[in-house]
């Protein structure tokens, strides 16, 4: 469990408790995903499958995660319920995905006080409350362990004991000096048991000089399947911290982006719009996205462009290898393309040129497929998801995305995951799973519902909600009957 600061949440009735029509119990494929996009806001929501798993949280209620998967690019997701009291007590927000890595979620829920879970797959799913730190005060507490969810990396523990580390990196801003950047490494370590421990470390990074010091970070990656602990933590504006966090002492090693992205002058918030990295088939690739607006035109064009480095030689003198380039006017947009009906029409053709696009999203499977969110305005209800093949220069599918889950703007959405992988017919049931889905519409336009606010004091939660209860049952999306058609000549 840790304490954070809370936000408000003020979102729609259909977005927060009324999960999508799409998805499905992993165990109902013919064979499993290789990989998902995974939304970071869970839903709200009576729903079970053979994926669900249950935590107590020793408040005397317990809490209820089930996932549900589709083919990218739709976005697979997760319901969170409390079978013992009232859920708008229980959930003062929805519980968010703080990191994944393999069969591991780490999730973090907002109630009297927060709690931070980790949900693992294969075999028989579980998932376990972590535990406070009993030899330190809250003010401690609050300000050194697992403190901003964009810094969390999640490993499994080798060897039959099972269990997992948590842990994160957050600059130690009363120890920075001009030559030296400081850092404290908070660790977790569970067992298969439940039950786990603490512990907190300075790093020095002399590596790494105050003016370019990693002050934040974007993204967290683990660099080894083989639980030795190898992590990058990451800021996508300047560069990569390796670091070996279960080798205590050890401050690791720094490997600056390539010099075309570090030469730029984006800030530090759009980096995370507009970049993302992964490993991809054993090589570290990053992608940057790059947007223009043409005034005379009202239209916006875009490029995307990647670079890789083997995860084995990270630390070599060897620079990074380019990939692709690809112009967005370069992009074959026809009729082969699935669910193309759902771009908005410019001259009545469907056609990407009305898109604000960002969140360039690498496949996991291959790094010339690249999906990059995109709407025309920033009060459509719902975005579009375009997978575009970079090698062959087509766009090759369309999905949708409700745009109100968005946090702040495009910045935080959803999550590359490799969990649909190790779902296995140990935990239930067998079916058939849709793939790929079709979608009914055309491009959505303004947003609906009434909108649900909700005070940041938990007390305050008592207003009676319309909840889904309807476990196991599918959901209508309520645009799909009411569709006007968006023109945008």
């Amino acid at each position: 469990m840790a304490t954070v600061d809370r936000y408000m949440w003020n979102k729609t009735e259909h977005l927060t408790l009324r999960p999508p029509c799409h998805g499905g119990d992993p165990l109902d494929a013919h064979q499993p995903l290789p990989w998902i996009l995974l939304d970071v806001r869970a839903y709200i929501a009576d729903r079970r499958n053979a994926t669900t798993a249950a935590a107590d949280l020793g408040n005397g209620h317990r809490i209820e995660i089930t996932i549900f998967t589709a083919p990218p690019p739709q976005v697979s997701y997760i319901c969170a319920w409390c079978p013992t009291g009232d859920p708008a007590r229980i959930f003062a927000n929805e519980p968010l995905v703080g990191c994944v890595n393999a069969d591991l979620v780490f999730l973090r829920l907002y109630s009297e006080v927060v709690y931070d879970l980790v949900y693992r797959a294969g075999g028989r799913p579980s998932l376990t409350l972590i535990r406070d730190a009993v030899d330190v005060d809250a003010a401690s507490l609050q300000r050194d362990y697992l403190r901003s969810l964009h810094n969390i990396a999640l490993l499994r523990r080798a060897g039959a004991g099972g269990g997992f580390y948590a842990c994160s990196l957050d600059l130690d801003i009363h120890r920075v000096t001009p030559s030296t950047a400081a850092y404290k490494l908070c660790l977790y370590e569970s067992t298969i048991h439940g039950d786990g421990k603490w512990s907190l470390e300075s790093l020095l990074l002399p590596q790494l000089r105050q003016m370019i010091c990693l002050r934040q970070m974007n993204r967290v990656i683990t660099l080894d399947d083989d639980g030795q602990g190898v992590v990058a933590f990451i800021d996508l504006k300047r560069g990569i911290h390796i670091c070996n966090v279960l080798a205590h002492g050890c401050p690791g090693s720094y490997l600056p982006l390539p010099p075309e992205l570090t030469s730029s002058r984006m800030s530090f918030f759009a980096s995370s719009l507009c970049r993302d990295i992964a490993i991809v088939n054993g090589l570290l690739t990053i992608v940057g996205l790059r947007t223009f607006f043409d005034s005379d035109t009202d239209c916006w064009s875009w490029d995307l462009s990647t670079w890789s480095k083997p995860v084995a030689h990270l630390d070599n003198s060897k620079d990074w290898q380019k990939g692709f380039m690809v112009d967005s006017s370069d992009i074959t947009v026809d009729a082969t393309c699935c669910n193309v009906e759902l771009l908005p029409k410019l001259e009545g053709r469907p056609a990407m040129a009305k898109l604000q696009v960002a969140l360039p999203t690498l496949s996991l499977t291959d790094a010339n497929v690249v999906y990059v969110m995109g709407n025309v305005d920033a009060s459509d209800e719902k975005a579009v998801v375009l997978m575009v093949d970079m090698a062959n220069k087509r766009l090759q599918m369309v999905s949708v995305y409700d745009a109100e889950r968005i946090i702040n703007d495009f910045d935080y959405s959803y999550a590359q995951s490799t969990i649909s992988q190790y779902f296995t017919t140990a935990a239930g049931v067998k079916g058939n799973l849709k793939r790929p889905l079709k979608f009914h519409m055309q491009y959505p336009h303004k947003r609906l519902g009434e909108t649900i606010s909700r005070s940041d004091n938990p007390i305050d939660l008592h207003e009676p909600l319309q909840l889904d209860t309807g476990s196991g049952m599918g959901t209508k999306d309520e645009t799909e009957d009411s569709v006007i058609p968006m023109d945008l000549e």
